[in-house]
């Protein structure tokens, strides 16, 4: 029920937000690339920075080296076997506020269902203040349908009228509890009432405590606001629900980690890696997990391995360049910044980089044994 700008990548055809220079999935310049604007009831993106608390370096290099496209972006569109087509609005890791909801199917007959099918149309389409006026109606036509009551509140929160809104959830929560206390939830989360969210999360997982999408909502909003412990088993048992779901095996890997399981987290990221070998971001937190292990060639070939499948990805190409010059491989590290700068030069950081490289370059020819040549390293996952 709002506006979502993007841009359509002209490789792949993945959705990337408008202010990105290149494609999150394949590194396609989309420098050419005209902005779209979508009026959407579900939009599911969001412009702002990542959460604090949650946003991390993926490969740190003395707070130089951040990859900025730190993000799960693995696939919900797997479930339905499109495991190269990720899902066009996930785009980074617990940055993603919970969209307005969908009031499903109207009835085909009854009082309000004109006024009810007309205004969600205007909704859709983005007239908000259309659509709040139709809507109204049919509640006042049918008080009792939890359906209308939610699509009303929908178009009111679009219209910015934010308390009334969270009333109109209020009611709908209170006609059909199992169904609208998680909407209810997502509501408070929106307006950003973290402390009635929690509370309301808890009471409607006590309605639906295998709900997936609940339990990974309410894990986002831990997660959110930086309380591993208590999204941590959220994300367990919404794994569990939803073997398929690599999303949400994405939070549970990083939460892991941040747990200090270096184990458990190269775990579920492989997993992930299994079923979706081109998860770029999934390949460079297993790269920094291999490397806070020590296993630092094998960190450098996991990336390597990406780059053999995606030559043109600038995210693969950096992460690559912090694990050689952590590793001691400036030359080798410089190389790889160089081609950053050269496959995203919109980059806001592609000149920092490519000044980096010249003065690995000039490390390295200072000191030529501080950039050994690559060793054999076992084979890792591709």
């Amino acid at each position: 029920m709002k506006s979502a700008d993007y841009k359509v990548c002209p490789a792949c055809e993945t959705r990337n937000r408008a202010k990105w220079d290149f494609c999150i999935r394949c590194g396609e310049s989309l420098q050419a690339v005209a902005t779209t604007r979508e009026t959407v009831a579900a939009a599911a993106a969001d412009e702002g920075a990542p959460s604090a608390g949650v946003a991390r370096p993926l490969l740190t290099l003395g707070g130089v080296v951040v990859i900025a496209l730190l993000g799960y972006w693995v696939v919900q569109a797997f479930r339905s076997g499109e495991a190269e087509r990720p899902n066009p609005q996930i785009f980074t890791m617990a940055t993603v506020p919970p969209a307005p909801p969908s009031a499903g199917p109207a009835p085909a007959q009854g009082p309000g269902v004109k006024d009810f099918d007309e205004g969600r149309r205007l909704l859709a389409a983005g007239d908000a203040a259309g659509a709040t006026r139709l809507l109204a109606q049919a509640v006042a036509d049918a008080p009792e349908n939890a359906a209308y009551r939610v699509m009303y509140a929908g178009a009111l929160e679009a219209n910015k009228m934010t308390e009334e809104a969270l009333r109109e959830y209020e009611k709908a929560a209170l006609l059909s509890p199992t169904s609208q206390t998680g909407e209810l939830a997502r509501a408070f989360e929106r307006a950003g009432r973290k402390k009635d969210a929690i509370e309301t999360y808890g009471k409607a997982l006590e309605l639906q405590p295998k709900d997936p999408a609940l339990l990974r909502d309410a894990a986002n909003l831990f997660l959110g606001e930086g309380q591993v412990d208590r999204a941590l088993p959220l994300l367990r048992e919404a794994a569990a629900a939803d073997p398929r779901d690599l999303a949400v095996r994405q939070y549970l890997g990083w939460a892991v980690e941040q747990k200090g399981d270096l184990t458990g987290a190269a775990e579920v990221y492989g997993q992930i890696l299994e079923k979706l070998p081109d998860a770029d971001v999934t390949r460079g937190r297993l790269a920094e997990v291999m490397l806070k292990q020590g296993q630092k060639e094998q960190a450098a070939q996991l990336m390597r391995a990406g780059i053999e499948r995606n030559p043109q990805s600038p995210a693969l190409r950096r992460g690559l360049a912090g694990v050689l010059e952590r590793t001691g491989r400036d030359r080798e590290a410089a190389a790889e910044y160089r081609e950053y700068a050269r496959l995203a030069p919109n980059a806001p950081d592609a000149q920092k980089f490519a000044e980096r490289a010249e003065q690995l370059e000039k490390r390295a020819t200072a000191s030529p044994a501080a950039s050994p040549a690559a060793s054999p390293s076992p084979k890792t996952p591709s």
